[in-house]
C-alpha cells in the first residue's frame, strides 16, 4: 500500500520462488507452528491458510508439492490484493498493474 500510494509504483509484483522456507514451513502441523515465536507463528499460520488443509497431500513428489504449495500461496496474496479498495482502483485508472509469478 505504502509503494502503490505514496511511491506511486506502476507494477506491484507478487513474487513466489521455488524452495520457499517460508512455505514449507507452514506446511507443519499447526502445534509445531504454535511453539514459533508469536508473530512467525502468525505469518506461517496464514500462508497455511492459503494452502488450504491438506489441499497438496496427494501429491507425492515433495518438490511438486512444494511447487504447487508455493503457486497457491502467490495466487492467493494477488487475490487479497484485489481485494483492496485503494489498489484497484490505481487498477481501474490503469495507473497499476498487478502481476503474480513464480520461479
Amino acid at each position: 500500500q505504502y509503494a502503490v500510494h505514496f511511491l506511486k509504483v506502476k507494477v506491484l509484483v507478487v513474487m513466489g520462488h521455488e524452495l520457499c522456507g517460508a512455505v514449507k514451513a507452514a506446511q507443519l502441523p499447526v502445534e509445531q507452528l504454535e511453539q514459533e515465536p508469536k508473530e512467525l507463528s502468525i505469518a506461517l499460520r496464514g500462508i497455511k491458510y492459503n494452502l488450504g488443509q491438506g489441499k497438496f497431500k496427494g501429491v507425492q513428489d515433495n518438490r511438486a508439492r512444494d511447487r504447487e504449495a508455493v503457486a497457491a500461496n502467490t495466487t492467493r496474496q494477488v487475490q487479497a490484493i484485489a481485494e483492496d479498495k485503494g489498489i484497484m482502483g490505481k487498477v481501474s485508472a490503469g495507473e497499476l498493474l498487478v502481476v503474480g509469478g513464480f520461479y
